[in-house]
C-alpha cells in the first residue's frame, strides 16, 4: 500500500454525525440491541435500508471510513442505514448481567426484534467480522427478512484448536479480569483487525491508534472479553450454507488475518451453489490488494463494491456507475475455478 499523507489520515478519520441510540430489549436474552437510525437519503429517491453488524472489539462507529468516503456520496442519498450496537458493546456500556455472552446463534435469533422494532419487513445486511457471522445467521434463520448479505471478513468454521489454546493460555499467565483490558485480549484485537497489513503506514499507524484509544476509553472490556469468548466458541456454519438463499457479497483483504478463513467460507458458499447458475452468479467474492482492514483502508473499493452488489439484487437499478470496480466478478469466478476443489480446513 503506497504511504498515506497526513491529510488522507485525517479525512480516514472523520466522525460520523453522533448518532441517538434506541434500546431493543429481548426477553428471552435479558440483554439490550441498541439501534442507531441514519438517515442521509432524498425521500424522492428510491432507497433501501441496511443494517450494520460490527466485529468484536468494536461499535457502530466502525463503519464511519466507509459511509464518510467520496464513494458513498451518492449512495448516501438511497440508503437509510440501521446501525445496531449488539448487548453491551455500545459505548460507555454498563455490565451486563450475566457471566457469559449469548452465542452467535442466539444474537443472530433475537436480531429480528430490531427489524420488527422499525417495522422494516426486508433489509439487506451489512457485517464485519463476527458480525458477519451473526448476518450469515441471521439470514438462514429469517430467509423471507433479508434480501442480501455483505460480509466483509467472514469466518464460517469453528475457532481453530491454536487460536484457542493461544487464548487459554494466555489467559491464564494473566491476573484476573478487571475494568482494564487484558493484554492478551488486545494483542488478539490488534492482530484479528489489522492482520499481517504494514503497520508502519500512517493511516494503519492513526487507525490502530483510533482503535485502542476505543477499548481503552468507550469500551466495558468486561463485555467485551464476554463477547471474544463467544466468538472463540462459535460454530460451524459452513456446512449450513446450503441453507443460505439469498444474494451474497464476500469482501476480504489479502493481509487479513482471516483471509484463509473467508476463501473457506467462500469456498463453503460455491459448493452449495455450484449446480445453479443463477445463484453462483449472484455470489461474488473480492479480494483487495495490500491491505488488511478494508474499512479502514480502503472504503471506496467496497463502497463501488456494495453498490454493484445493491444494484445487481435490483435494489437502486436507475443509479448510474461512475467507475468500473476490476475484479468483482473475475476474482470470484478465478477463485472458483482454481481453489473449489481444494478440502476445508
Amino acid at each position: 500500500m503506497a504511504e498515506t499523507t497526513t491529510q488522507e489520515v485525517v479525512y480516514h478519520k472523520k466522525m460520523i454525525k453522533e448518532l441517538k441510540g434506541v434500546k431493543i430489549h429481548s426477553k428471552i436474552l435479558n440483554l439490550d440491541f441498541t439501534a442507531y437510525v441514519q438517515d442521509e437519503s432524498c425521500p424522492t429517491q428510491q432507497r433501501c435500508h441496511i443494517l450494520t453488524l460490527h466485529d468484536v472489539g468494536c461499535d457502530h462507529t466502525s463503519f464511519q471510513e466507509l459511509i464518510a468516503c467520496p464513494e458513498m456520496a451518492e449512495l448516501k442519498n438511497r440508503i437509510i442505514w440501521i446501525h445496531v450496537d449488539l448487548p453491551g458493546q455500545e459505548p460507555n456500556a454498563e455490565d451486563i448481567p450475566k457471566a457469559s455472552y449469548p452465542s452467535l446463534q442466539e444474537l443472530a435469533q433475537e436480531l429480528i426484534l430490531v427489524l420488527n422494532h422499525f417495522n422494516l419487513h426486508e433489509v439487506t445486511v451489512l457485517g464485519e467480522g463476527a458480525g458477519a457471522n451473526i448476518a450469515a445467521r441471521f439470514a438462514i434463520q429469517y430467509p423471507n427478512r433479508c434480501l442480501g448479505l455483505g460480509l466483509i471478513h467472514p469466518t464460517g468454521a469453528t475457532a481453530s484448536f491454536f487460536q484457542i489454546f493461544k487464548e487459554k493460555v494466555n489467559h491464564l499467565l494473566e491476573p484476573p479480569r478487571t475494568n482494564h483490558m487484558n493484554t492478551s485480549d488486545e494483542a488478539y484485537l490488534i492482530w484479528h483487525h489489522f492482520g499481517h497489513g504494514n503497520q508502519n503506514d500512517h493511516l494503519v499507524q492513526a487507525n490502530i491508534k483510533d482503535f485502542r484509544d476505543q477499548l481503552y476509553h468507550n469500551r466495558n472490556t468486561k463485555n467485551l472479553a464476554l463477547f471474544i469468548e463467544s466468538f472463540l466458541n462459535r460454530t460451524n456454519i459452513i456446512d449450513k450454507l446450503g441453507e443460505l438463499t439469498v444474494d451474497v457479497l464476500i469482501v476480504v483483504g489479502k493481509k487479513a488475518s482471516a483471509e484463509s478463513e473467508c476463501k473457506n467460507f467462500y469456498r463453503g458458499l460455491y459448493e452449495s451453489r455450484k449446480s445453479d447458475l443463477k445463484k453462483l452468479a449472484n455470489s461474488a467474492l473480492l479480494e483487495v490488494d495490500n491491505v488488511a482492514d478494508v474499512m479502514g483502508e480502503n472504503p471506496d473499493k467496497l463502497a463501488l463494491a456494495l453498490q454493484f452488489f445493491l444494484q445487481g439484487i435490483g435494489l437502486l437499478p436507475a443509479m448510474p456507475m461512475k467507475k468500473e470496480l476490476k475484479g468483482l466478478g473475475r476474482l470470484s469466478r478465478a477463485f472458483s475455478m482454481e481453489d473449489a476443489d481444494k478440502p476445508h480446513h
